[in-house]
């Protein structure tokens, strides 16, 4: 009787520790990280959301987008600037899913890169944003190592 007991405990202590040391990891979908256009997902691209990008006078200077393909079931991000960005102002999108957090931006793997002096536009890799994931963008116009910053985020989808 007292081996089973000791037995029944040691299960008992070894499955409650795996009850409570589980760890949530992000979600990693197929087109996770990929770029939109390289994997032909931008061909079925709807903007699902937007938001204008305001500058220093408080005027409009650019507008991020939430995109989606209908076919991938994807999401990304894209900055457009109205303008184009005068040295040493950047600017920078960003998607990020909900569920899980996982976050991409143009200067991640898959994306173009920040918008630099003379460009209007960068891009961020996808997340797979089948429902009932959701995801938003959001976007920044910045000096660097000065603190100014301008930023702007759509609602989900």
């Amino acid at each position: 009787m007292a081996k089973k007991t000791f037995l029944l405990s040691l299960f008992l202590l070894f499955t409650g520790s795996l009850i409570f040391n589980l760890e949530v990891f992000a979600e990693n979908h197929h087109f996770d990280g990929k770029s939109p256009s390289y994997s032909n997902c931008d061909g079925s691209v709807e903007t699902k959301r937007s938001s204008y990008l305001k500058g220093p006078d408080n005027t409009n200077i650019g507008i991020v987008e939430l995109r989606f393909s209908n076919a991938c079931k994807t999401a990304w991000a894209r900055i457009t600037m109205f303008n184009p960005i005068a040295w040493p102002w950047k600017a920078n999108a960003f998607v990020t899913r909900n569920t899980d957090g996982k976050k991409f931006s143009c200067e991640s793997a898959g994306g173009n890169g920040e918008v630099i002096n003379g460009q209007t536009f960068c891009f961020t890799p996808m997340v797979y944003d089948l429902d009932p994931r959701t995801s938003y963008a959001s976007g920044m116009y910045y000096l660097p190592n000065s603190g100014a910053v301008f930023q702007t985020r759509t609602d989900s989808y």
